[in-house]
Formats: structure tokens, sequence, C-alpha cells
């Protein structure tokens, strides 16, 4: 069956050609069956007339059965002499020998039924009966037109019916699986009808309860999905432009200044390394943005087994102290040299840079920035702990979401994109963990992630 038919058309096919092929057993078994009962029938008439015969013949002789007309006018006799030939029968018969020379000597070994044809078929009885002369055979027949004319037109009939049943069926089958389908055509037209740009107009659930009303819901709910992540998309696309527009304005600004007439050469100095500075914060921004642009912040990495932990804590530290220094901050490593983990090592190198920028924008002067790697169970624990005055109440389980600054560090002038820890949380979740953020009991903030080992 071609599969780029309609469901519709399908279903009805299916149910025509099962329906047909289990009416034309039914009808076979049934005419079968029929069979068996008529020759039941016939053939407890057969042994009762051939029984009586074969006694008189052992009786008195073949002579003795002078009247070759039986009780029932359906029933035809023939004696078969010892020799084989046929001795006497019915008129009927028409001098035709009923059994053949093997299967004479098989009735005389003890009697049985037999259907044979000879023009028309018979069903026939013969049993064997003992004389002085030799053994005789008695064979008690009845021809099987009426039976077979019977089976016949019972085939006929039920066979007219079945089609009949099968083709109403069919009918009823094809209103069946369009009244079962319509709930799906109008769901499929809902769909088509949703905007690209607004798919958040649900579709109508029926009230059926049934599987069409489970796959409406299901529908709603993908729509929903689907609408949330266009929101956060183009908020992602609107902050993003917002983002990137300050420091490409800061950039314009100080290149107009310096080709200003008669700047000096300090101004000009001056104004080439802040041109730096917004194209290093530039930069960052944009790596961030490429690394949270895939949806639900999943960044695709590949974990290398295996790979050492103090040397990437080593060279992030080496990294930000230029920064700690013009702070006036310390930095510290804290790591067992033997630490590895299955992990991506740019990945997390980007972890590390964002944590220490971030601990780096809130530690005041002469406070120690702390950076650890610690087994934990069976993960890996990495953390930055700072001095600095922690997080506002309630925006240590919002500092991980994009584009979000504490009230302390809304200015953008600080440095801050509010992405550096969403690229934090994204790494993680890469890796298959986690990221946390909480305030130190002695002051500060630890911000981390968290990395299972297997």
């Amino acid at each position: 069956m071609p599969l780029n038919l309609p469901v519709r058309t399908r279903l009805t096919a299916v149910y025509v050609l099962t329906a047909a092929v289990l009416t034309a057993i039914g009808i076979v078994l049934f005419a079968a069956t029929l069979d068996l009962g008529l020759d039941h029938r016939l053939d407890g008439q057969l042994r009762s007339r051939a029984v009586r015969l074969a006694r008189v013949v052992a009786r008195d002789g073949p002579a003795a059965v002078h009247a070759m007309t039986p009780a029932h006018a359906n029933l035809l006799i023939q004696l078969i002499d010892p020799s084989g030939k046929a001795a006497a029968g019915s008129p009927d018969l028409g001098g035709v020998t009923l059994l053949d020379a093997g299967q004479v000597k098989s009735a005389r070994r003890g009697g049985g039924y037999r259907t044979v044809g000879t023009g028309p078929d018979y069903r026939l009885y013969a049993t064997p009966a003992e004389t002085a002369a030799g053994t005789w055979t008695v064979v008690v027949a009845t021809p099987l037109d009426l039976q077979n004319d019977l089976t016949r037109r019972v085939t006929w009939w039920l066979s007219g019916a079945a089609a009949v049943t099968v083709l109403v069926g069919g009918w009823g089958a094809w209103l069946l699986a369009g009244a079962a389908l319509r709930p799906v055509e109008q769901l499929r037209r809902e769909v088509s009808g949703i905007s690209e740009t607004d798919p958040s107009t649900p579709v109508r659930v029926p009230g059926t309860g049934d599987e069409v009303a489970a796959l409406a819901e299901t529908m709603n709910a993908l729509l929903a999905r689907i609408s949330a992540g266009l929101t956060r998309q183009r908020q992602f696309v609107a902050d993003a432009s917002h983002e990137v527009r300050t420091p490409l304005t800061n950039l314009r600004t100080t290149l107009e200044l310096a080709g200003a007439p008669g700047r000096s050469l300090p101004e000009l100095r001056e104004a080439v390394r802040h041109a730096e500075q917004e194209t290093i914060r530039l930069g960052r921004l944009v790596d961030d943005l490429l690394v949270l642009a895939a949806d639900d912040d999943h960044v695709p990495v590949d974990r290398m087994p295996g790979q050492p932990v103090l040397p990437l804590l080593d060279a992030a530290v080496t990294a930000a102290r230029p920064v700690a220094a013009g702070k006036e901050v310390d930095l510290r490593v804290v790591a067992d040299g033997s630490l590895a983990a299955p992990l991506h090592p740019g990945r997390i190198r980007q972890v590390l840079d964002n944590l220490l920028a971030n601990a780096l924008r809130h530690a005041p002067p002469g406070s120690e920035v702390v950076l650890s790697a610690t087994a934990d169970g069976d993960g890996l624990l990495i953390e930055v702990a700072d001095e600095g005055p922690g997080f506002a109440d309630g925006f240590a389980e919002q500092a991980f979401e994009r584009f979000r600054r504490a009230d302390t560090a809304r200015s953008r002038a600080g440095g801050g994109s509010g992405l550096g820890l969403a690229v934090v949380r994204a790494v993680a979740r890469a890796h298959g963990g986690e990221a946390a953020a909480a305030n130190r009991p002695s002051g500060g903030a630890r911000v981390g992630i968290r990395i299972p080992l297997g």
C-alpha cells in the first residue's frame, strides 16, 4: 500500500482488506464444517444399511437381496462378488462399479467410508459379507449432487452477504476515520495559521479527552516554549545591541576627539589608551555574546579526560595580575597539583577569567581574592572568593541571569556587562554541572562552579 495516501484512505483500506480476509476464512471454514456435518449424517445412514444387507448376504446368500431399491430413494446398493466384479446393483448406477480392485481388497479387510467420483460424486460405505462361495462386498452409496449443490448455494449466499458486509463496513470505517481525523485536520489548520512572529496563540483543545486532545495540549506547550524562546531571543538581541552600542559610542567619540586639531601628544596617548580599553571591553562582550547565543545557555563542549586543573588556575591568575595590581588587590591560588578532571580547557579558562574579573571589580583595595579548586565528592569545585560588599539581599539567585547587575554594579563604566556570570553558568551546565553564588559569613562573596568527575 503506498505510504503517500491519506490516513483516512489507508485506515479504510486496511479495514476492508482485513474484513475481506477474515470473512473469506470464515466462509471456507463454514463450508468445510457444513460438509463434515452432512457427511457425518450420511455416514450413519450408509453404515446402518450396509451392515443390515451384509448380514442378509452372509445368512441367505447374495440372491436373498432381491429388492435392490432400498427404503430411502437416495441410497443405492451394489454387490461385488469374490472376483471383484459388480454382480448386482441399483439400476440408477447404470452398471458402473463404484470400487476398483484395490478399494475392494481394502473393504474386505474392514468396512470404511469413501467419497468417489464416477461421473457424479458418491459417498459410500463398503463392508464384507462372508458366504460359502467366498467374500462378497456390500456397497451402499448415495449421490452427493444435492449436498454439493447445498454447499455451493450456501457458499455463494455467504459470499454475497460477506461482500455487502465488507462494503458497508468499509463505508462505516471511512466515515469513522473521517470523524476521528476531523479534529486533527482542524488542529492542523489552526497551527498553519499561527504567525511566525507571534507563536503564542494557543490552539483549541477539543473536549474529548482522547489522544487528539492530548496532542493539542502538547502542541500548546510547544508553542508556549517557542514563544518564550522567541521572547528571550528578542530580549537578548535588544540587550546585546544596547550593550554593544555603549563601547562603540565611546570608541567613536574618543577617536573623533583624537583627530581634532590642536591635540597634544599626552592627550593623543590618553585617547589611544582609552580606545584600547574600549576595544578590549568590546571584544570580551562579543565573546560572551557568542557563548550565550545558543538557546537555554547550552554551550557545546568536548570534555577532555584527565586535564590538570592547577595550570589553568595559574594561567588565569597571571593574566589577571595587572588589573589586580592596579587595584592593589592580592591574588592567591589554592589547589592540589595532582587534581585533574574531564573538562574543556578553553571554556574553563573563560570561566576563570570571568570569575576573577567579577571578583576584582568589587574587591576593595588592600583585600585578597582567592581562586581555589578542590575535589568535592564525585565532582570538581572551583570557586573565587573576594572581600567585597557581597551580593545584595536576594540577588545571589539572580546573579547568573543575562544582563543582570546588582544595584551597586549597574554602571557600565565599571566594565560590567551583566554577561560574565551568565557565561559561567552556561559553561558549567555544558560540562554537566552547575554554578552557585553566595555571600561569605566573614564578608564578601563566593562564586564558583561544580563539575562532575564522571
